[in-house]
Parts: C-alpha cells; sequence; structure tokens
C-alpha cells in the first residue's frame, strides 16, 4: 500500500519548535498522513529527554499512524545530518561516528540542507550516508525543489548508489500549511517497513506542483526547469523582501 507523510520535523522538545508532539500529529492526521518522521535538535538532547521522545512518539502511533523518533544532530563544523529511526542519543560530533551510531539502530543518516554548506561535504562522508536533502523546504522553499542540491546528489550517487535523494519540510510550527510530502511503499505502517522503504529509494516526493523518484536523477529538461523555476522563486522573494523592509 502507499503511506504519505512529511520527514524532519520538530517539536518543542526542539529549542526552536513551537508544537506538542500531540499537536503535530492531530495535524498530520487531518492532513491524511500515515507518518510523521521527527528530526529533534540534538544540541539540547540528552539519554533522558530521548527517551521521553521514543515513549512519546510511541504512545501517539497505532495501527493508522505512526511518529517516528529521530535527531538533527549538529556535527562538526556546524554539519548538520538526520538521523531518522533511532531511539538512543549520543553526544558524537564526527559525522562520520553518527553515521555509523545511526545505522546501528536500524535508522538512516541523511545529510540536511547542503545549501548551507555551499553543497560541500566532508570527502568520503558519502560513503558512510542513507541520502541527501535535495529538497528541504524551510531553506529551498516548498514550491520547487533545489536544482544544485540535486546536481550535488547526482555527483554523489555516482559514488554510493544507496544515495537516496530526500525531501523533507524542516517543521518548525503547524502554521506552515504547504508540504512537501514523501510517499512510501510499505505493506504494513510501523518503523522497520517505512525505514526499508525509504533506504530502497521506494519513494517519491512531491508537492501539488512537482514529483521527484528518491533513486534517479530528473531528466536534463525537467532539471533545467526546476533550475529556472527555482530562479524565479527567488528572484520573487528578494523583491517581496525588500518592498515589506521599506514600507
Amino acid at each position: 500500500m502507499a503511506c504519505s507523510g512529511i520527514l524532519h520535523v520538530h517539536s518543542n522538545l526542539s529549542y526552536d519548535g513551537q508544537n506538542t508532539l500531540a499537536e503535530i500529529a492531530s495535524l498530520a492526521k487531518s492532513r491524511g498522513y500515515q507518518f510523521v518522521g521527527m528530526s529533534e535538535h540534538s544540541d539540547t538532547f540528552d539519554p533522558q529527554k530521548m527517551t521521553c521522545l521514543v515513549d512519546e512518539c510511541r504512545r501517539l502511533s497505532n495501527a493508522s499512524f505512526f511518529m517516528i523518533p529521530g535527531l538533527e544532530f549538529t556535527c562538526d563544523n556546524n554539519l548538520h545530518l538526520l538521523a531518522l529511526g533511532i531511539e538512543h542519543y549520543t553526544d558524537a560530533t564526527n559525522p562520520a561516528l553518527v553515521a555509523r551510531f545511526v545505522q546501528a539502530q536500524g535508522g538512516l543518516a541523511v545529510l540536511s540542507h547542503p545549501s548551507r554548506y555551499g553543497y560541500q561535504i566532508p570527502a568520503g562522508l558519502e560513503m558512510l550516508l542513507d541520502g541527501i536533502e535535495v529538497w528541504n523546504a524551510g531553506y529551498d522553499g516548498q514550491f520547487v525543489p533545489n536544482d544544485r542540491s540535486i546536481r550535488l546528489w547526482k555527483t554523489l550517487h555516482g559514488r554510493n548508489n544507496s544515495l537516496r535523494a530526500f525531501g523533507t519540510q524542516d517543521l518548525h510550527t503547524i502554521r506552515d500549511r504547504r508540504h512537501v510530502r514523501v510517499s512510501v511503499r510499505c505493506d504494513r505502517l510501523n518503523r522497520d517497513t517505512i525505514l526499508k522503504s525509504l533506504r530502497d529509494g521506494d519513494f517519491g516526493i512531491s508537492n501539488s506542483y512537482v514529483r521527484l523518484r528518491s533513486d534517479s536523477s530528473p531528466g536534463w529538461m525537467k532539471l533545467h526547469a526546476i533550475g529556472a523555476a527555482r530562479r524565479a522563486y527567488l528572484t520573487a522573494k528578494t523583491i517581496r523582501d525588500r518592498v515589506v523592509t521599506t514600507r
């Protein structure tokens, strides 16, 4: 069956999240989602807080809806790695060690918002990752993916063909109404089946206008169109911001 949800979500367990896990679950259900992948900031976490996250995610989950616990680790040089589906905490900051820690729990290690690092990552790290965000709604906007992030993923995918292209919401408030969705195929709704579909690349990324596959790059024409649309979006955003500033 096909199940949809959103990934990279922060509750008020993160220092910049505004809503409780229960409020996020309620929003997700109202939008027809079957799962939410949490990614709380590691900066203010510890083992006790991790236990609270895991227990609350478990309490809010049932046969038709699943909250996946996880963290967004701040690593050396302010590199961020999503840790989807983990239940334990570490204070490690080396990204290679964090990736191995995540995968030892059966979780997924995903590079977050590559635009933040100038589309550069530590040499060899791509071999340890499960995916890269090619569309982070918080950094790239909710209308079109980031063509430069897609090109980075395409290059790194040539070295690690298990590297998946992820689209995420980076949600901090339920007031965000336009979502970048992830649709997976799974025969049962639970942590293991959702993570397996994500790991295998058996999922798509979409909003109301654009859809991408997780395991193959869009063709030249589509990638060119995405780049043009993104430049138009950034231009419109710049003009809007200037107008607001000068009022």
